[in-house]
């Protein structure tokens, strides 16, 4: 052990304490360092620019010195002089900005001398972790930066314990982002492949705030991970590399923090542009193709988020209507990959194609269905477009026509019973005040006594069924009023239905306005039964767009007019009344005379009427202030019976003129929350799920079997193509497996062809290559 003198340590021991230290001898700034808080306060701050790089932003010294405990000193190398051909961050960053492999020499002698590395704290920003290497990328020229060879040698034989190439940023903002990120970012491949070689981590995950998706502020969510973000910015060759390269190779299974893989991201970053799709739809497709290649076993579009979402999910959960239409209209006609397809071309005749829709994921007999997604998720946008692409739209078709309009025209004949046996109890429910339920055993006593056992019942099961719908929706309010506005007043007349019971059992009179309101609300709710019918139901559609848009805007200006005006006449008219006179209006003076104005209520009626044009501008002769009184009621006509009314009408215009042009497919989507609706109800489900489609082989493999749905298209633009179909003729089938709960229900709709007479085949001859004269279906139709 050495010695000490006066208590202090020798030599010798003083440079082993400086080995075994890690100073920072970067030149400091007296300034505090700042808090976790205010560096995140700084980040969001309006009017500053984001921690971006840009060649104006200086690198941030902002940093408290940092003393750590060096375990890799090496004795012998310390030296007390101080160094000429020091390197600190200004020098090395500006060696790399430059691109200067010159400026380095000495680099690795220096941090070999002083058991130093790269990744130390003195050599990367304080404020966001960046390592000079970063800087190196991000200061590219034509795509290369001779210094980062030299960086990632020398990082290499001073055994860096953390590799350079895969420390990440530290900041809030960029927290995750890796070299290989940057590199990829830049679109050089080349950096890629020489990141790659030196050990990067193809699966490091970029995820600060700049990475993740919200609903305000600039963001760009790739799926965090490197294969991700060469996928989402259009770099297949990098993809390629990723997935190909002998050192490390990507997993297209890799999620990221939400559960995302790499076609989840591209179905985030869609956004319904032309451009968008094309490239979107392309990149999709060959990952799909890479995935086969790579594990012809693994199923990439089956893997789900931690939302439980599969891509195709995902896609209708967004409302991106083209990646969506891409994903279950997709037909491949490579053979090696034709069953990576959910469309299949069965035959053909001109331009008449019959075709084949796998039906996974789409069918609401499976949990989370596309159908399901579209129906209940009120926030969900361009809901009303996906609906009516095939095949969801036959598919509902056929659920309409097999099962679902039966019921719901039944649910519809009793609902209509029942209204009218509670309108003829109440019409001649006898206004006793002491209400008693003892009647006469007679006929009439019957039919009353039955009446009302029958609206008690019906009551029950409205509030019932309700409670279910609403729970199982289990919306916000905003989309519960939008959506749901019909269900929920259908609970309200339920609710209030049996409360009106209670109060007539408790000899209440209250109960007659409490059933009157019921009443009221029950012929109101009629309107849900116009969805089954079209017409009917795309006027139903334009009313309730129409009241929530249009409506409840105007009625919220008006009661703030109506308001003001009336207390300002009250205040101008005279003292207020008393409470214990509230109820009475002022007398009237004289004959001839006007009606006082006697308190706000009756003043907000009075002005009310003269909006609707039923009220006259009368005042009192004697009043205080009355020519200002005129002015104030002429300006309340100009606002309102003029400006409000007018401008309510033209908004409702606009908006039936808007909604016309696609009121249609907003029908059919309240059509199919319906035939969902009979699907789950408890009354129907007795007999279980119920299945469409056929369960088949597809494709050249006869073990690829799935749930299909035939459909018939015409396509005059698909005409001239070559398409590969699966059947000469629809006789030659062999999916007759049907589901035998819906085996009369398929055939009814879908009328599965048979094989094809002599007489007929002799007939139905080829006429042109790759074009088959064959029968739709069994009867021969005119076309």
């Amino acid at each position: 052990m050495d010695k000490f003198t006066n208590g202090q340590p020798g030599p010798a021991q003083r440079n082993r304490l400086i080995g075994l230290l890690e100073t920072d001898d970067s030149p400091q700034e007296e300034k505090p360092a700042p808090s976790k808080k205010e560096e995140r306060a700084g980040a969001g701050r309006k009017g500053e620019p984001q921690p971006l790089e840009t060649p104006y932003q200086k690198e941030s010294s902002d940093f408290a010195p940092k003393i750590k405990v060096n375990l890799n000193y090496r004795p012998g190398l310390v030296s007390n002089q101080k160094d000429p051909n020091r390197f600190d961050r200004e020098r090395l960053f500006s060696a790399v900005v430059r691109g200067s492999p010159q400026a380095l020499e000495g680099l690795l002698e220096y941090l070999r001398r002083n058991s130093k590395f790269l990744t130390n704290s003195e050599y990367t920003d304080a404020k966001t972790g960046k390592t000079c290497l970063m800087k190196a990328l991000l200061n590219l020229k034509n795509g290369k930066n001779d210094t980062i060879p030299v960086l990632l040698e020398i990082d290499q034989k001073t055994q860096n314990p953390r590799p350079l190439v895969n420390v990440s940023c530290s900041d809030c903002f960029y927290r995750g982002q890796t070299a290989l990120h940057i590199a990829i970012e830049k679109r050089s491949l080349e950096m890629v492949k020489l990141l790659v070689e030196n050990g990067a981590d193809v699966h490091a995950r970029a995820h600060g705030e700049f990475f993740r998706k919200k609903k305000e502020g600039v963001y760009f969510y790739f799926g965090e991970l490197p294969l991700s973000l060469a996928a989402c910015t259009n770099q297949l060759d990098v993809v390629d590399y990723l997935l190909n390269n002998p050192h490390q190779k990507a997993r297209l299974q890799e999620q990221d923090t939400q559960g995302n893989t790499v076609l989840h991201a591209l179905v985030m970053i869609a956004d319904d542009t032309e451009e968008n799709t094309k490239f979107v739809s392309s990149t999709y497709v060959e990952i799909l193709k890479a995935g086969v290649k790579l594990d012809p076993t693994c199923k990439l579009e089956e893997i789900v988020n931690y939302d439980g979402l599969n891509p195709l999910q995902l896609a209708a959960k967004t409302g991106k209507v083209e990646i969506f239409r891409h994903i279950i209209q997709r037909e491949i006609q490579e053979p090696p990959y034709r069953h990576l397809s959910r469309k299949f071309t069965e035959w053909t005749y001109g331009p008449i194609h019959v075709s084949l829709y796998d039906l996974s994921s789409l069918d609401s007999f499976e949990e989370n269905s596309v159908l399901e997604i579209l129906a209940y998720s009120s926030d969900t946008p361009n809901r009303y477009k996906m609906v009516v692409l095939e095949p969801l739209n036959k598919l509902l078709q056929q659920k309409w026509e097999t099962f679902a309009s039966k019921r719901f025209y039944f649910s519809f004949a009793s609902y209509l019973s029942f209204m009218i046996i509670f309108t003829a109890i109440a019409y001649y429910q006898p206004l006793r005040v002491k209400p008693s339920f003892p009647v006469e055993f007679t006929a009439g006593g019957f039919l009353w006594v039955s009446g009302l056992i029958i609206i008690l019942l019906g009551g029950v099961y409205l509030i019932f069924a309700q409670s279910l719908y609403l729970r199982r929706r289990r919306q916000s309010l905003k989309t519960m009023c939008s959506d749901s506005c019909i269900e929920i007043l259908i609970f309200i007349q339920a609710f209030s239905l049996l409360l009106s019971a209670v109060l007539y059992g408790a000899s209440s009179e209250n109960y007659v306005a409490v059933m009157v309101f019921s009443l009221l609300l029950g012929w109101v709710n009629t309107l849900y039964y116009t969805r089954g019918f079209q017409r009917t139901g795309i006027y139903s559609v334009m009313i309730q767009k129409t009241i929530m848009r249009d409506l409840l805007r105007f009625l919220l200006v008006y009661m703030i007019f109506l308001f003001g005006f009336a207390a300002a006449l009250v205040t101008l008219m005279g003292d207020a009344p008393s409470v214990s006179h509230n109820k009475s209006l002022a007398p009237l003076e004289s004959s001839g005379s006007h009606a006082m104005y006697g308190g706000l209520l009756s003043v907000s009626l009075e002005l009310f009427k003269i909006t609707i044009g039923m009220g006259d501008l009368d005042f009192q002769e004697h009043a205080r202030f009355r020519y200002f009184v005129m002015l104030l009621l002429l300006l309340f006509v100009i606002l309102t019976y003029i400006l409000l009314l007018n401008m309510l009408i033209a908004l409702m215009s606009e908006t039936v003129t808007d909604i016309s042009g696609y009121s249609k497919s907003v029908w059919k989507l309240q059509r199919a929350i319906a035939i969902l609706e009979i699907e789950k109800a408890w009354l129907w489900r007795q007999g279980g799920k119920r299945r469409s489609g056929c369960f088949m082989s597809v494709g050249l493999n006869k073990k690829d079997e799935r749930w299909c749905f035939r459909v018939e298209e015409i396509k005059w633009t698909d005409w001239a193509k070559d398409v590969g179909v699966l059947k000469e003729e629809p006789g030659s089938t062999n999916d007759s497996e049907l589901n035998p709960e819906d085996t009369s229900s398929w055939r009814a709709a879908q009328r599965p062809p048979r094989a094809a007479a002599p007489e007929e085949l002799a007939l139905l001859q080829p006429q042109a290559p790759g074009t088959e004269m064959v029968p739709l279906h069994r009867q021969p139709r005119e076309l």
